[in-house]
């Protein structure tokens, strides 16, 4: 059960249908070699009701749309 949405993860959209996931592992990843590092960056997104917040430091928030 998911603390943010109280439903299982496997009711949920997979990710890659609101964001390039491969776009975040070349901007944010730390194990890509050669892929460009954006420093003090971050990129928010829609998903399931909820807006995500991933930084550049490794941070990811994830809180209710409404707010």
């Amino acid at each position: 059960m998911n603390q943010h949405t109280h439903r299982d993860a496997t009711e949920l959209p997979p990710l890659t249908e609101h964001v390039d996931t491969d776009a975040l592992d070349a901007l944010f990843g730390r194990d890509t070699p050669g892929a460009p590092r954006v420093a003090g960056a971050s990129l928010e997104f829609d998903y399931a009701g909820f807006v995500v917040t991933v930084e550049s430091v490794g941070r990811i928030e994830v809180r209710d749309a409404g707010q």
